[in-house]
């Protein structure tokens, strides 16, 4: 059975003796079924040791950055990311190295002063004969004096019970032996749930004990039937409704404060300071609680019947606030769990309905932390695949400038330049990002410019920015430009020739562009535009995308008349020979018959071309086209409008008149889509197509009053016009007809009945021949040949009577 292996990172510490780094990472192997679908996954923990005790030797703190990056490129399990982590542990082995003290402080303990990034080198790289500073000593084989002391009334006792619990589940070879216990897991859910408001220290020991049994997927099941994945979410919750009721508080002090001014005492003074004190060390204690709870709710969130369930009891409401947290290890707990989070359309949605979360990650983009900056990144990439979240992430004024900055690092350009790429999707914020952010044009032209090896993403960008008037304006005023552009003609490099032909688009740009290209060309002003129709003609072949990005560049220069644009020379150049092929029925996409179809209204506007258009076989091949694209409603469009061009040209009118059928296609066209329920693409072609019978029953009229189709229109229109009424009168004389033929196989005497009907029947048919009469002498639709066509049918059908 086939199967894919990857290997996830984990933590990195020091080894006991401090002489190696050691990586633990997790091997995953992927099952793929017979489809090469995925089904069942394997996991599996290991470590490896990486020696530093010679490199460590006589370092200076100053060589640690390079030390890192040197262990990084030289251990495989360890990736990019991961630089800062082992950088902090290389500074912390280095700082024990040359202090007498075994370890700069406690670390696990609320009161701990140290920064967040402290914190977290100061947990990573604990050794195992540290332990004792933090917890107090255990035994396993006291496993059940443990458990008994978290029965005692006292909270101190419970408290010492569950750290002994705790020191013990730091031993990996004794993990399962307590996961098999029958009391422990669901004694310590019952505290958890019932005492973890009455004592911090009780808290964090047993969410400590469920975050070390989390860590080992095989434990996953025993922590969930005693419920340790629920508890942890009720704790996390009351400290998120604690924390704001803390804050409420205390800002109504510090209001109250600062009404009064000068008149308050010093000792309320005093007092409001040592509340401020309080409740910033309450919220550091709590910043270490909620960190343990995220960490064991990640861990259990592999379920997925666990994680719907989370998200049902509003999880997502909750990481939200915790954005606003200053302790860095909180943060890239939460960001991990919103970037997993984030993945479901659910979630996303529970996100975007809170204004908070896009401001919130928009400010850490910008954070110190590269771990916690690249992870915010990754957050916004997830909730930018919705229409609502990009509209939401493009109005916060900070993001585009940190993205930005975010492009011009190699660990963060990647996902940035896809951030921007899905900012730049929608119309109404690429306006709004680029009138802000003027400085997003040219860092885009300058990544494509940068190397022959372009990035998709900084390609895909330009794309999307060209698509602006605006933009398009700014890309034109950089000096790169024309170089970028010459250098696409030349690879044959269909996105970047997307991004010109967005450029021409416009027409605040379409000047600008032939003057920019022009000035910058050795041999002529136009030398670009024939380069473009020698690309198309070696393109058509076997480069369709190419094809059609050159052909839609010149069909976009519309408004450009001779001579700002040499259409004459362009069609002796080998444009007129390549229209043909492309408009033949089945040697091209639709996408470039539609292209063509534009250039060619662009060549019939232009009065020089006239003349070489009605010599080309291009106009012949219209005929052909409206038969077999009459599904293609924008395509139907640009065909009639092409052929109301030609009409209104005297070279190229007695060409669609005389050597086509093009206003017999134009007749089928109505007829087939003729209706009272017609889609709202087909009702632009009706009127688009009545409008041209219109122009050529106009145009021979002028001509003189023997027009090949004038007469063929009317009663075109007549019968289009009167269907109803028609298929009525069909009707009603193959009735007359079935009733003689019944009549006639009849042997005996007719009736009185059958008589008065008859007499009936004839008696309509008169009433019929004077309507046509009286329509004729009125000067309706009846003086047309139609009118002359069904006297011919009534008479037709009197002699068959008689």
């Amino acid at each position: 059975m086939p199967s894919k292996k990857h290997i996830r990172p984990g933590k990195i510490e020091a080894s006991p003796d401090g002489t190696a780094l050691v990586v633990h990472f997790t091997t995953e192997v992927t099952h793929l079924d017979e489809d090469g679908m995925p089904g069942r996954v394997e996991k599996t923990p290991d470590k490896r040791e990486v020696p530093i005790g010679e490199a460590m030797r006589g370092i200076r703190p100053e060589d640690i950055p390079s030390l890192a990056l040197e262990v990084v490129e030289k251990c495989r399990y360890i990736p990019a990311s991961k630089t800062s982590q082992v950088e902090k542990v290389l500074t912390k082995l280095y700082g024990l190295q040359t202090s007498d003290m075994p370890f700069g402080g406690r670390g696990f303990g609320p009161g701990d002063s140290q920064s967040a990034s402290n914190r977290s080198a100061a947990c990573e790289s604990v050794l195992p004969c540290q332990l004792e500073d933090m917890l107090p000593p255990a035994s396993v084989h006291d496993l059940d004096e443990y458990v008994e002391e978290l029965y005692e009334e006292h909270m101190e006792a419970k408290a010492m019970g569950a750290q002994r619990l705790l020191r013990v589940c730091t031993e990996v070879s004794v993990l399962e032996h307590i996961a098999d216990h029958s009391l422990l897991l669901g004694v310590l859910s019952r505290e958890l749930r019932e005492n973890a408001k009455r004592s911090y220290e009780l808290a964090v020991a047993i969410t400590g004990i469920f975050l070390i049994l989390s860590h080992f997927s095989r434990f996953h099941g025993t922590l969930l039937r005693n419920q340790c994945g629920e508890v942890t979410m009720r704790v996390l919750e009351y400290e998120s409704r604690r924390r704001n009721v803390l804050q409420k508080d205390l800002q109504l002090s510090q209001g109250q404060m600062v009404a009064r001014g000068s008149q308050v005492p010093s000792e309320e003074r005093h007092k409001l300071e040592r509340d401020e004190r309080r409740c910033r060390a309450l919220l550091d204690r709590q910043d270490h609680l909620l960190l343990l709870c995220l960490l064991v709710l990640r861990a259990l969130s592999e379920d997925t019947a666990l994680e719907f369930k989370l998200v049902k009891q509003k999880l997502c409401q909750l990481l939200i606030p915790l954005l606003g947290r200053q302790n860095e290890d909180l943060l890239l707990s939460t960001l991990s769990m919103l970037h997993k989070l984030t993945v479901f359309e659910q979630n996303k949605d529970m996100i975007l309905q809170s204004e908070e979360a896009p401001l919130r990650l928009a400010e850490l983009l910008g954070h110190p932390s590269q771990e916690v900056s690249l992870l915010a990144l990754r957050v916004c990439y997830n909730l930018s695949f919705d229409e609502t979240g990009r509209a939401a992430l493009a109005a916060q004024n900070g993001l585009v400038p940190r993205l930005i900055g975010a492009v011009q690092h190699a660990v963060s350009r990647k996902v940035a330049l896809k951030l921007l790429y899905h900012l730049s999707m929608d119309e109404h914020s690429r306006s709004s990002i680029t009138s802000r952010h003027p400085q997003l044009a040219s860092l885009a032209l300058q990544l494509v410019a940068r190397g022959k090896d372009q990035d998709p993403d900084a390609v895909g960008l330009l794309v999307n920015l060209a698509a602006d008037e605006a933009t398009a304006c700014l890309l034109l005023a950089e000096d790169v430009f024309v170089a970028v552009v010459l250098r696409a003609m030349r690879n044959r490099d269909h996105l970047i020739l997307k991004a010109l032909r967005h450029v021409a688009s416009h027409a605040a740009s379409r000047t600008v562009l032939l003057d920019v290209m022009g000035r910058h060309s050795e041999e002529s002003s136009f030398a670009w535009l024939f380069e473009m129709v020698q690309l198309a003609k070696t393109s058509a072949a076997d480069r369709h995308e190419v094809l059609v990005e050159a052909i839609g560049t010149l069909a976009s220069l519309q408004d450009c008349p001779s001579p700002e644009v040499p259409w004459p020379e362009l069609c002796e150049g080998g444009l007129l020979e390549l229209l043909p092929r492309l408009l033949m029925v089945g040697f091209s996409e639709d996408d470039v018959v539609l292209e063509s179809v534009i250039l060619m209204s662009n060549l019939a506007l232009d009065a020089p071309c006239a003349a070489l258009l009605a010599g080309s076989k291009a106009v012949q091949l219209l005929s052909d086209l409206l038969a077999a694209k009459q599904a293609d409603g924008d395509l139907m469009v640009q065909l009639i409008f092409l052929l109301r061009c030609l009409l209104l040209c005297e070279d190229t009118r007695d060409v669609i008149l005389h050597r086509t059928d093009v206003p017999t296609r134009v007749m089928e066209l109505l007829r087939t889509g003729h209706g009272p329920q017609m889609e709202e693409s087909l009702q632009a072609v009706q009127a688009a197509a009545e409008e041209l019978l219109d122009l050529v029953v106009a145009v021979e009229s002028q001509a003189g009053p023997d027009g090949r189709w004038t007469a063929r229109i009317k009663e075109f229109k007549f019968k289009l016009h009167n269907e109803e009424w028609l298929q009525g009168l069909h009707g009603a004389e193959r009735g007359d007809r079935k009733g003689r033929q019944k009549e006639s196989s009849e042997t005996r005497v007719p009736s009185l009945e059958a008589s008065s009907r008859r007499g009936a029947s004839l008696e309509a048919t008169s009433r019929r021949d004077k309507s046509l009469e009286a329509t004729s002498r009125r000067g309706g639709w009846a003086d047309s040949s139609g009118g002359q066509e069904f006297e011919k049918e009534e008479k037709r059908g009197r002699r068959k009577k008689r």
